[in-house]
């Protein structure tokens, strides 16, 4: 049970310093306003300190946890949950979601804790974003199950073939995407769900079997399922790659042009990033920044370094271009505003001839349609028609079943339309 708290401890630590960089953010976002609200400045500070406080009681509960766990010493099986030690306590609260959360703290702290909790707690619910406003982020809890099985069968395999360089591109995709698991894990992943592909395999085999379809549908079905599932987990990283850098591009002509705006006024270089992402009006950019903010204030980079270390692991070069020019002017001494404004320029532009690639493209898929949804659907019920009356097609070609198939023609030629237009369209 020790070691489980301790587990549980370290997790608390982690999400605690997880929302104390998201307040770090709200609070240089605000001090950078040219008239920041007084009270949501004093506010974001006492909820910052509020979770360091929290943060210092739990980690000074960690060495006597540590010191709990043995593999020689007898574990007393009537110690409860309640009762860890003789200065450890053992507390539950529950979260704004109804989590329940447990954890080992010392005694003499537990006032202290539960007063800064309920503290920031009351002060948090002005901080915490909108249902819309959030971002649709992987949860690992929903997988963590079937993670864990893939680690326990495929792992050694999965690492071997790694440090091998037989994945060297899927990691670099698994990277520029950002993903929360990394590659030796994935790879675990991709296995054991080719594994579970050779049983669906062979149930669908045992179907085509049963409907007498003959041996090859068998084999056909039992070799290309696992295939299937083991290219789509291949191929899903950059796949994702592709999506985020057209997402991204879509999003940098405009946001060139707000970090331009923002500095005109003189503003500290690295305070731009600080609003944009407080700002959330670009999602996507907006987690590549994410990614910068921490290399500055999680690794200790300068905010040069971090700009070129972000742009040789995101999805786009576009943004890649962006990050260099921004490190190279700040390195050089350059006019900043300057730099922003000429990658604008050249940004919009590049923008606007991709709308009027779009609009060729739009004119072509109407020439298209014309031609596939209206008039083929005519010709074929024609020859339809025809093959009735030769008297060949059979039950085919009765009126009711021409009707019919048309109808479902149709329909689906505009639903794969209806897609297809949704893809190419641009979001901005």
């Amino acid at each position: 049970m020790t070691f489980e708290m301790l587990k549980q401890n370290i997790e608390r630590e982690q999400k605690i310093s997880q929302e104390m960089l998201e307040l770090y953010s709200k609070f240089e976002y605000f001090k950078a306003l040219p008239n920041p609200v007084k009270a949501e400045v004093e506010n974001l500070k006492k909820s910052f300190d509020s979770l360091a406080f929290q943060l210092k009681i739990i980690n000074a509960a960690i060495p006597e946890l540590i010191e709990g766990i043995s593999f020689y010493k007898k574990i007393d099986a009537n110690v409860s949950e309640k009762k860890l030690s003789s200065d450890l306590l053992g507390v539950k609260f529950q979260e704004e979601n109804n989590r329940e959360v447990k954890l080992a703290i010392r005694k003499k702290d537990k006032n202290n804790f539960l007063e800064h909790l309920t503290l920031y707690q009351s002060l948090a619910k002005q901080f915490k974003k909108k249902p819309n406003e959030e971002e649709a982020e992987t949860n690992l809890d929903n997988i963590a199950f079937y993670m864990n099985i893939s680690n326990k069968l495929f792992r050694n395999i999965a690492d071997k073939l790694v440090a091998k360089g037989v994945f060297d591109s899927l990691k670099v995709d698994l990277r520029k995407i950002t993903s929360p698991i990394i590659v030796n894990t994935y790879v675990a992943m991709m296995l054991f769900s080719s594994l579970v592909g050779v049983g669906l395999g062979l149930l669908f085999g045992g179907f085509f079997w049963f409907m007498k379809l003959g041996v090859l549908s068998f084999i056909l079905s039992l070799v290309l399922t696992p295939l299937v599932i083991l290219g789509i987990f291949y191929l899903y990283p950059s796949s994702r790659k592709k999506t985020l850098e057209k997402e991204i591009n879509q999003e940098i002509p405009f946001l060139t042009i707000y970090m331009g705006a923002i500095a005109t006024s003189g503003i500290e270089p690295s305070k731009i990033f600080t609003i944009i992402v407080a700002s959330r009006d670009y999602p996507f950019v907006r987690r590549e920044i994410k990614k910068l903010n921490n290399y500055i204030n999680f690794y200790g980079y300068d905010l040069v370094g971090a700009l070129k270390a972000v742009a040789r692991h995101n999805p786009s070069d576009r943004l890649a271009q962006l990050f260099e020019g921004f490190a190279t002017t700040i390195s050089s001494g350059g006019d900043l505003t300057e730099f922003l404004s000429k990658h604008s320029d050249t940004l919009l532009f590049d923008y606007r001839l991709e709308r009027e690639k779009y609009t060729r493209l739009a004119e072509t898929f109407m020439n298209i349609y014309i031609s596939v949804v209206i008039a083929a659907p005519m010709i074929m019920m024609m020859l339809f028609i025809l093959m009735s009356l030769v008297g060949v097609g059979g039950a085919l070609t009765t009126p009711l079943n021409i009707g019919l198939l048309t109808i479902l023609i149709i329909s689906l030629l505009n639903l794969g339309f209806l897609v297809l237009l949704n893809m190419k369209q641009p979001k901005f």
